[in-house]
């Protein structure tokens, strides 16, 4: 036996209240820890002092007292009416239902707090939804992708975003020449450039090279972008996008430079 567990019996076996075998283990244990013989030693000059320890005499009207107040308890609770049958059920589920009316109360302001403050963030998220929904409208028609996109089909595409920048005709000579500058071409390699231009496009999808902001190092570039303009409708109509009859639009026109031709 260890001192710590020693320790917890010391209080029961300076009482003499232990059991035979716990205190035959004590004993086996004080003979060889002297530290424990002290803690032993405290414990017996503690309990001489407790019965040395003079006793005060009950006052003489302390039963008295203690008769006349429970008379008037007693009398009181005689007098006072029977409580109905509402009134011991509110005694019997205050205590029980109080907890969980609390809890439920809380839980219904941290909610409705939340909600609250995610609010606007709900409202913007529906705003873009019914902006977009237009964008999802050709899945609804059974869009085929291995079919040519027509100038209603890639305008109702765009239709969140129209009302600001033209739709391009996905028939005309402009798409088919931005499209170019990014496919890659095995047998010709011609270097990455970029130009930055203003055109005016008009009600009926045509446009015209207002100006250039930022010429390209090839010059045949700016030349086959407004062979382009003229070529064919490089927009699709006005009416389609939902857009002002007229428009100023700036291009960011680039041309890529691939070399690969594992693809």
């Amino acid at each position: 036996m260890g001192c710590e567990e020693t320790n917890n019996l010391l209080s029961q076996y300076v009482d003499d209240v232990l059991s035979l075998p716990a205190r035959i283990a004590v004993d086996a244990h004080l003979d060889r820890c002297p530290v424990c013989r002290a803690e032993v030693a405290e414990f017996k000059s503690l309990k001489r002092s407790l019965s040395n320890l003079s006793r005060q005499p009950i006052p003489p009207d302390l039963v008295s007292g203690i008769s006349t107040a429970l008379r008037i308890e007693a009398a009181a609770q005689r007098q006072s009416p029977k409580p109905t049958l509402g009134q011991l059920l509110t005694v019997w589920l205050q205590p029980r239902l109080m907890p969980y009316g609390i809890g439920s109360l809380a839980s219904v302001f941290i909610f409705v707090s939340m909600f609250a403050g995610f609010r606007p963030h709900f409202a913007a998220i529906n705003e873009a939804a019914q902006q977009n929904r237009g964008a999802f409208a050709l899945a609804g028609r059974g869009y085929d992708l291995n079919q040519p996109v027509t100038p209603e089909d890639f305008s109702a595409s765009r239709a969140p975003f129209a009302g600001q920048s033209p739709s391009l005709n996905p028939e005309g000579a402009l798409a088919e020449l931005t499209s170019a500058y990014s496919r890659p071409r095995a047998d010709v390699y011609e270097d990455a450039d970029d130009m930055i231009v203003v055109a005016d496009v008009f009600s009926n999808g045509t446009a015209s090279l207002a100006d250039v902001v930022q010429a390209p190092r090839n010059r045949r570039m700016l030349a086959e972008f407004e062979l382009a303009l003229r070529e064919s409708t490089a927009f699709v109509p006005a009416s389609l996008d939902r857009r002002p009859d007229t428009m100023r639009v700036v291009f960011t026109v680039q041309k890529v430079d691939v070399r690969g031709t594992d693809f």
